[in-house]
């Protein structure tokens, strides 16, 4: 008895010691600081995420993503600490990365104690953070954090998320190549002659027959009737030969399904796939922070919706219908130029009923963004 005790506290305790918490984090911040145009404290809810990757003295690093609609958005590097006796998470934000403000505000960088927990399938990160500001190193405020573990990410995903170990390619050779180098297959000898083919007396090349007048119809007649029954002529004859028409038509065929260049030579990168069972959604595209002439082309399931449109506080808005008939919906987002602040970025918001999903798209001259929208009666989709 003394001995299964032992064994299963050993049991918890390797459990307890291999909890990783490297992925995504997602969910938002509450910050609170004093207003002096209002003259009080006020309260402001902005989007938060992470991609934390936990090293092996359970140090973190990665990266924080803090958005609100167009009025700020900011990238920032981290480190860490995970201790998993307590399972206290301490997270502090190093360097801005990206930013992008539209008011007058300045950018803080922020330090989280948060403390892990897992109910069944949820993971969580919940917490307070302090933080202060880039410029004058004053105090930021303070709020309070909470974020769930997710599979996907909002952004691009950083090298230790999306890189995976794949197994080399192995090599495609003949089953023969399983046997030694020396037992080849017997070569093939060709034969040397077409079968059903007549001999040719090659020596009568030389001279050629002399025949009366009249008589070369009736040796043309005897060799049509002595000539061997065979299957090659017959199978040339149904090859169609291509009329210039059905050149015409192919053509025509192939410019009916001509897929923009943009879209074979660049890289198109799925940011997000969304879930929705409402009949009609609208899609919304706005510059991502300061209005910097982002252009940028749409595209629906191949067929361009947005022609250069320019990004900025007012959205570029594209309506489709969503139902079993038209189940899947792909939306590629192609950048014109990289305006003045290079990338091309903007955040696009999905607006499904009473639902409202926020994705931010990065789009540059070597890759595209992509969503894909799929309908999905009774799914759920989580947004924060």
């Amino acid at each position: 008895m003394r001995l299964k005790c032992t064994i299963i506290l050993l049991l918890l305790a390797s459990f307890a010691n291999g909890q990783n918490i490297t992925g995504i984090w997602r969910g938002h911040f509450l910050q609170k600081q004093y207003s002096a145009f209002y003259g009080t404290i006020v309260e402001d809810r902005y989007k938060y995420e992470i991609q934390l990757n936990q090293l092996y003295n359970n140090a973190l690093q990665g990266v924080t993503y803090s958005y609100k609609t167009t009025v700020f958005y900011g990238k920032t590097s981290l480190q860490g600490i995970f201790m998993k006796g307590t399972k206290n998470v301490l997270i502090k934000e190093l360097k801005m990365l990206e930013l992008k403000i539209t008011d007058m505000s300045d950018p803080c960088m922020m330090t989280c104690n948060l403390e892990y927990a897992k109910n069944g399938n949820k993971e969580t990160l919940v917490g307070t953070f302090t933080s202060i500001n880039t410029k004058n190193k004053q105090d930021c405020g303070n709020g309070t954090v909470y974020l769930e573990k997710v599979p996907d990410s909002d952004f691009e995903k950083e090298e230790f998320l999306a890189k995976k170990k794949v197994a080399p390619p192995k090599e495609s050779f003949p089953e023969t190549s399983k046997t030694s180098p020396n037992n080849f297959p017997p070569a093939i000898k060709k034969p040397s002659t077409i079968p059903n083919k007549p001999a040719t007396n090659l020596g009568s090349a030389t001279k050629k027959p002399v025949f009366k007048p009249g008589a070369e119809d009736a040796l043309v007649n005897n060799q049509q009737k002595d000539k061997p029954k065979n299957k090659i002529p017959e199978i040339i004859e149904k090859i169609p030969v291509p009329q210039p028409e059905t050149k015409k038509q192919e053509e025509k065929k192939m410019l009916e399904t001509f897929i923009p260049k943009e879209l074979t030579d660049r890289t198109n990168n799925l940011v997000k796939t969304l879930f929705v069972d409402e009949g009609e959604i609208e899609i919304s595209l706005y510059d991502n922070g300061e209005i910097d002439n982002d252009t940028i082309t749409v595209y629906h399931n191949g067929e361009m919706v947005i022609a250069h449109g320019r990004l900025s506080a007012s959205p570029l808005t594209v309506k489709v219908k969503v139902d079993a008939a038209h189940p899947t919906h792909e939306f590629i987002m192609v950048a014109d130029n990289l305006g003045e602040i290079p990338p091309n970025t903007s955040l696009m918001t999905i607006t499904a009923g009473k639902k409202q999903y926020s994705v931010f798209l990065t789009s540059d001259e070597s890759r595209n963004a992509k969503v894909i929208i799929q309908y999905k009666p009774g799914q759920e989709q989580t947004s924060f």
